[in-house]
């Protein structure tokens, strides 16, 4: 009876086994069927299995609702659309298998409306039994040739071996290839950055204005027979920078001419405007961080995105780079580049700006080093529909449609300066910001020079004359002398 009780135990454990493997293989196939199904049977695509119309959720239910003037070689368009588990701001299909949207996606739905006839899309994702991804990009691509009504709507690059069999439109994106590493905060200042805050002209310039001056409070000086300036002419040189200063900071100058103290108190006031400005940008260089690329010793494990063209690229021997490394999602790249797992991560501008733009705080950009045609739509070889899309494509990249749907998918592309943390230099300032300031030096120089004469000529009491000075000077002394005597 036991026996018999075993056995009755195994048998069941049998047919439950069998069981779930029917059932695992009737939901395969009703996969397949159903993709099948899409292509051979409208009337399942009308009930929002695979290849509903994810230009509805985009545009809206009624954005076919419009009277077009020709009729279309293709009213119905079957357009092929790859699934990839990252990235899904350019593609998205989820699990049920569904086109959901994406920024490719919408860019394909508006040049729809764009066209001058009506094309119904029915879009199909590229993917096998088991609903992944059937293949790379190229085989998703080779599953059009030789077609006439099919197209692939996605973030395709334009690639000169596929063009072999594929006609592509205008791209809408630009695609050149970056390198991907982590950034190093860099504080690069040196005895140069104290000069950084003005050009060498504007230098040049203070320089020369310093001398003008100089030069001025000789001649005011000289010409009311100042003793300092009794010296030889070699010694005069000197004075003619030295005076200015030293009177005012040091008082070891007497100025016997007013129009001289006119100039210095303009010099002054220029001098003081000019250390500000000074100080106000050099604070700006010397507290700048900067974000250097930190490339690595060499590239022996490259990342790149699973399923793009990048593969073939990093195996080239010319570009020296090693082992590739497939990555899937924007996680991917950052937990390769923090585990160490890959010393670089090699991919499209795009997908660049995208990572930078969630994690830019600590990784960098640096290239491009090689430069790609464009990322469009894909149509078959003698498609009558390429050139119509390829003006729609121009009309959408034209029109302010292209930023808001960079905004709506938040690409990055727009905010790739905030999300990227390097800051410019600051700008070094040059002559044109101060020169209405030495403009109005020199003239009011020039002026207390001209007055100075006008005044010596006819005598002027605002010039004190030397004499009545030392005279005085004489006087004193004598006073101070019979004082002490008594």
């Amino acid at each position: 009876m036991e026996h018999q009780n075993r056995i009755s135990f195994f048998v069941t454990l049998i047919c439950v086994y069998f069981l779930v493997d029917f059932v695992k293989a009737s939901e395969v196939h009703s996969k397949a069927d159903m993709i099948n199904a899409a292509i051979q049977n409208r009337s399942i695509l009308d009930q929002g299995g695979i290849g509903h119309d994810a230009c509805a959720g985009i545009l809206g239910p009624n954005w076919q609702n419009v009277t077009k003037q020709r009729n279309s070689v293709c009213p119905k368009l079957i357009v092929w659309v790859p699934k990839k588990p990252g990235f899904r701001e350019f593609v998205k299909v989820n699990e049920e298998l569904n086109v959901e949207g994406g920024f490719s996606i919408a860019i394909f739905c508006h040049a729809l409306q764009f066209l001058t006839f009506s094309v119904e899309p029915i879009f199909i994702p590229f993917v096998n039994e088991k609903g992944e991804t059937k293949g790379t990009y190229d085989d998703l691509l080779l599953n059009m040739k030789d077609k006439t009504c099919e197209a692939v709507a996605g973030d395709v690059t334009i690639r000169f071996n596929r063009t072999q069999y594929i006609n592509f439109t205008i791209p809408y994106l630009s695609s050149e290839v970056y390198m991907l590493v982590h950034g190093a905060h860099e504080w690069n200042q040196t005895l140069l950055t104290f000069l950084k805050p003005f050009t060498w002209r504007l230098w040049i310039t203070v320089i020369g204005a310093c001398i003008f001056i100089g030069v001025a409070i000789a001649i005011l000086e000289y010409r009311v027979g100042n003793p300092k300036f009794a010296i030889p002419f070699y010694q005069k040189l000197v004075m003619v920078i030295w005076f200015p200063i030293s009177t005012f900071y040091f008082r070891e100058g007497k100025i016997l001419n007013r129009c001289s103290k006119v100039v210095l108190v303009m010099w002054l006031s220029m001098i003081f405007i000019v250390v500000q400005i000074f100080t106000a940008t050099l604070s700006s260089w010397l507290t700048l961080d900067q974000l250097r690329p930190k490339l690595p010793s060499n590239y022996d494990h490259v990342g790149y995105q699973n399923g793009s063209f990048l593969k073939e690229f990093i195996k080239q021997e010319n570009n020296g780079f090693g082992k590739p490394i497939p990555l899937k999602t924007v996680e991917d790249f950052k937990n390769a580049l923090s585990n160490g797992s890959v010393n670089a991560v090699i991919d499209e501008l795009p997908y660049i700006e995208l990572f930078l733009a969630k994690y830019g705080s600590d990784y960098m950009k640096f290239g491009p080093i090689n430069r790609e045609s464009g990322i469009a739509f894909a149509f078959p070889r003698g498609s009558p529909l390429v050139d119509d899309f390829s003006r729609a494509v121009i009309n959408i990249t034209e029109s302010k449609i292209m930023m808001e749907l960079i905004e709506k998918y938040d690409l990055g592309f727009a905010t790739a300066d905030k999300s990227q943390p390097n800051q410019p230099h600051p700008q070094s300032l040059d002559v044109q910001s101060f020169i209405g300031l030495f403009i109005f030096m020199s003239s009011v120089t020039i002026a207390a020079i001209i007055w100075s004469e006008i005044s010596l000529m006819y005598g002027n009491s605002k010039v004190a004359p030397l004499a009545s000075t030392v005279n005085s000077m004489h006087l004193r002394h004598s006073t101070d002398s019979l004082a002490n005597q008594l």
